[in-house]
């Protein structure tokens, strides 16, 4: 009981310092710039929760699946392929390695000027991004027990978890 309470105690003070760094970081950013980022934010983690539940359907980067990455993420399947050389033993994540190619290339900015902290603790805590979770959790649990006969182009993904 003693181990859970000072679970408990430790959770609500790591909550308090992000809150106080994200809070302080916030003056370091105009507000206008932070809310446009955290809409930029919520946007490429959708896109990284399509890629995911795309790939694991398909149980791997298919074809279409390269041109898009490709296109969108220049250098990142370039990236992917040296962090794999560099990590023989690891298994493969492709979702968090994109996530982390675009916290530190579509987001460098916010990393450079302090602000990154900030960027991630208010957009993760926007019901756009909720939506967006619980909409990749329901595809989820369903694809794995069927998978779409078609998989939805990112552009219906989105408006599908936008309304859901």
């Amino acid at each position: 009981m003693k181990s859970t309470i000072r679970q408990r105690e430790a959770e609500i003070a790591l909550g308090t310092r992000s809150r106080h760094q994200a809070e302080a970081e916030r003056k370091l950013v105009d507000p206008a710039r932070l809310d446009s980022a955290i809409t930029e934010f919520i946007e490429w983690r959708t896109f990284a929760y399509w890629v995911r539940l795309v790939v694991e359907t398909e149980g791997g980067i298919s074809t279409k699946m390269q041109v898009v990455l490709d296109d969108r993420c220049r250098g990142f399947t370039a990236s992917l392929g040296a962090y794999s050389k560099s990590h023989p033993n690891e298994r493969e994540f492709l979702w968090l390695r994109l996530i982390e190619w675009i916290d530190n290339t579509i987001f460098e900015s916010a990393c450079t000027e302090g602000w990154r902290h900030a960027l991630g603790f208010y957009a993760t805590r926007d019901p756009r991004l909720d939506r967006v979770r619980q909409y990749w959790l329901h595809c989820d649990d369903a694809w794995k027990a069927k998978p779409p006969a078609q998989l939805p182009s990112l552009h219906d993904w989105r408006q599908a978890a936008q309304t859901a």
